[in-house]
């Protein structure tokens, strides 16, 4: 790895992959939107359970420079992290892509603005922009549990253990706030931390191959004589 990454081409490429990829991703999601109509709507009775707060736009918000934000730093101070992210966060929004399109889903949780004020013009705001389709998984959800998983293994990160609490802390939030902004369901989150989960594991190859010999280790081990 430390001799891949003196390599200045290579590296140049690393940073380039995230951008091209987004914009590739962003290209898909908007024809998605665009052209898929949903057929299944996903919901929950706990959503019922669970108010419209105006307060959290702030971290919902906050997510579109964390993620930038986490690339770069991971990039400059720690490039294991870094290529894992790549890993996990492209091949994740990949399987979004895929389920959106054979599995187009939206949300009816949405109610009017209940008040007037600078946080719920951001809201309506947000909801122009953002329509209440393809929401399961929730990709706020799955980008964030994952940079909060690389936060949490990151050597850099350790040196900072104030900031990356206070990062930590942050995600924690973001994911409260799709479903206190009525963004997604408490199915749309779930799913999203359970894809975090998998990517966690293929992104992770050495975790893999551990798993397979330890798997290996118990079947080549004799039985016990009675």
């Amino acid at each position: 790895m430390k001799r891949d990454w003196a390599d200045r081409r290579y590296r140049r490429l690393m940073l380039a992959l995230p951008v091209v990829y987004f914009l590739f991703y962003l290209l898909c999601f908007v024809l998605l939107e665009e052209y898929v109509r949903p057929r299944y709507w996903i919901s929950s009775q706990l959503d019922a359970y669970i108010p419209f707060c105006e307060w959290f736009i702030l971290p919902y918000v906050a997510w579109f420079p964390l993620v930038p934000g986490l690339f770069l730093y991971f990039y400059r101070r720690d490039p294991e992290q870094y290529r894992y992210l790549c890993r996990a966060i492209l091949l994740g929004l990949t399987v979004c892509l895929a389920i959106y399109a054979l599995f187009p889903n939206g949300q009816l949780l949405r109610r009017a603005v209940p008040r007037d004020n600078l946080l719920c013009q951001l809201v309506t705001l947000l909801r122009r922009v953002d329509t209440p389709t393809n929401v399961c998984p929730s990709i706020h959800v799955f980008v964030s549990v994952t940079l909060a998983l690389a936060m949490a293994r990151s050597p850099a990160m350790a040196r900072h253990q104030r900031l990356r609490a206070a990062l930590m802390i942050l995600c924690g939030l973001i994911c409260l706030a799709t479903m206190f902004l009525k963004q997604h369901s408490v199915i749309d989150v779930a799913c999203g931390g359970a894809l975090s989960a998998v990517m966690d594991l293929l992104a992770s190859p050495g975790r893999v191959s551990g798993m397979f010999q330890r798997l290996r280790r118990k079947k080549k081990k004799p039985a016990l004589e009675s």
